[in-house]
């Protein structure tokens, strides 16, 4: 868990922009400058700075109330600009008890503090400098926890360094969704590098990670709501007559429950680090020359287990059918090209870790049949969006036809 580095004189976090206040501010600042430098005392002067509720391009999911802060200050002797984005608990009394009864804030607080750090510390131990990307997630400011209390974690805000959302009914271009595979399996490499060079499970070392029975029953949770609107507005659609039919059989039933413990079970042959919510709007995405480059947010979710879980749910949700179709195959392997090429970066053959190519393109199937069940849980997103609707539809048709549904 996080350290609480709070003190008699440390400042309440506020719930709002309105409760924002100078000290607590500073108290971020100096935290992280700290952190930097833990031998000296960075004399932070705050000079000037702006709180507002984050907008809807800033925002990292909707399990928190979110902040955008805007600060310039003198630390050490140097002048420093910051944009930041501070997530704190929801006001919304229903979403407040969710998320501290599925402890999802303090899952992400740990993430930040204490995994990140983690996999960036044994990719400086076994990678050279030109292979460490050191902007997959955002970077840490400040995280105070008090168990139903107080919640906040401070992140910089990587929308203003230009970092964009792709638009969601556009869907990811061919060139972001291998960017986003790669990132995801260089931080799915360097987590099962973590755990052989240090021979400790990493379920062991983080026993915080969402488990099994808590994915299970969110993502049936998810889609207990999602399928009754899913199969009354099929009603309407006797083109898909057959999607309909093929849905049925997952209401008033356990076979949901079967199909997500199927795949979110722990494989006995290779598990990573898993973001479990790994889909288009939870990456934000900035063009460098001819480069894209990735950064992976809302990390609440984060689990052991199966890596073509991420996998699946990247493609599912996340490309346009068509592209869907005509790339699967091809990221699929490219996914698992940067997992082994990276994989030999830490010393570790792919012929060691006793799981292949064929294993993944097994685990995917299983992967994808969550997927489906994920995507008519979050159906709510996508009626009264033509273009969203058809992407839903079209994603579940196919699934069936290849009995993964």
């Amino acid at each position: 868990m996080a350290s609480d580095p709070s003190t008699p004189t440390t400042p309440t976090s506020p719930n709002d922009d309105r409760e924002a206040t100078k000290e607590w501010l500073e108290t971020i600042l100096e935290t992280y400058h700290k952190t930097l430098d833990p031998n000296s005392e960075p004399d932070v002067e705050l000079r000037e700075w702006s709180v507002n509720p984050a907008s809807g391009g800033e925002r990292e999911g909707y399990l928190s109330e979110q902040l955008s802060v805007g600060v310039s200050y003198g630390a050490r002797g140097r002048d420093h600009h910051a944009h930041l984005l501070a997530k704190l608990l929801p006001q919304d009394p229903f979403n407040r008890a969710f998320v501290i009864e599925t402890l999802f804030d303090l899952r992400e607080i740990n993430f930040y503090s204490e995994i990140k750090p983690a996999l960036e510390g044994v990719e400086r131990q076994y990678l050279t400098e030109d292979s460490i990307n050191l902007v997959w997630a955002p970077e840490l400011y400040y995280a105070k926890h008090k168990m139903a209390a107080e919640s906040i974690l401070v992140l910089a805000d990587m929308c203003q360094r230009g970092y964009k959302m792709q638009d969601l009914t556009e869907g990811l271009t061919l060139s972001q969704a291998e960017s986003a595979l790669t990132t995801m399996a260089n931080i799915q490499a360097a987590s099962l590098a973590l755990q052989i060079k240090e021979g400790k499970p990493l379920q062991e070392r983080y026993p915080y990670l969402l488990s099994m029975e808590q994915a299970v029953e969110s993502f049936n949770c998810l889609v207990d709501r999602g399928l009754p609107l899913l199969l009354k507005f099929l009603e309407s659609r006797k083109d898909r007559a057959a999607v309909r039919e093929g849905l049925r059989k997952y209401s008033g039933h356990h076979r949901a429950v079967e199909v997500l413990r199927s795949i979110l079970a722990p494989s006995d042959k290779l598990n990573t680090l898993v973001h479990c919510d790994f889909w288009s709007n939870n990456l934000l995405f900035k063009k460098d020359g001819d480069t894209t480059r990735c950064c992976v947010i809302d990390w609440q979710t984060v689990m052991y287990g199966r890596p073509a879980i991420d996998v699946a749910m990247l493609i599912c949700t996340s490309l346009e059918a068509s592209q869907r179709r005509k790339h699967e195959a091809q990221l699929l392997s490219a996914y698992w090209d940067a997992f082994t090429s990276r994989l030999a970066k830490f010393g570790i053959e792919k012929e060691s870790i006793k799981y292949t190519e064929d294993d993944l393109k097994e685990d995917f199937k299983a992967a994808q049949a969550m997927s489906g069940l994920v995507v008519v849980g979050s159906v709510d997103i996508a009626l009264g969006n033509k273009a969203r609707e058809e992407r839903v539809l079209e994603l579940l048709s196919d699934l069936m036809k290849a009995g993964v549904l």
